[in-house]
């Protein structure tokens, strides 16, 4: 009886404190999103505490788009299959010394500071997986062991 009590009050402060640490949205934030994905829908917000991760869909797409708290936009990711890919990126992957491995993710990455690239992250076996990072020109200009 008494443990079960215990159980529920020391869960109730759990509940309470994880609650207080999610901050606001900054309006800065959600109006910079609205301006960059007018058409956005199906938003998720998620403070991962040094930026803010929108979660949405664009045109059937999902995506996530990150942003400073003061809505300088970071960067966007999403998902591709292999054969949306620009032909210079598979021309790139399929010149490589990688293109005998096995594809398991591709996502679009475009980078305020970086420009626009392709993550292409592939496994060799059940334990090698790495992340290669390719322009759009095709070049891979990042190998990342483990990703």
């Amino acid at each position: 009886m008494y443990l079960k009590m215990l159980c529920s009050i020391v869960l109730s402060f759990m509940l309470v404190s994880a609650n207080a640490q999610f901050r606001n949205i900054p309006a800065e934030v959600t109006d910079a999103f609205s301006e960059k994905y007018p058409t956005a829908s199906h938003v998720k917000w998620r403070d991962k505490i040094l930026t803010f991760q929108a979660e949405f869909e664009e045109e059937k797409q999902k995506m996530k788009a990150s942003f400073s708290s003061d809505g300088d936009w970071i960067k966007t990711e999403k998902q591709l299959k292999f054969a949306s890919l620009p032909a210079a990126v598979i021309d790139g992957f399929k010149k490589s010394k990688y293109a005998d491995e096995i594809v398991k993710d591709i996502t679009e990455l475009d980078d305020s500071e970086k420009g626009l690239q392709y993550i292409i992250v592939v496994k060799k076996g059940d334990i090698t997986k790495r992340g290669l990072y390719f322009t759009s020109s095709g070049q891979l200009v990042k190998d990342e062991l483990n990703l």
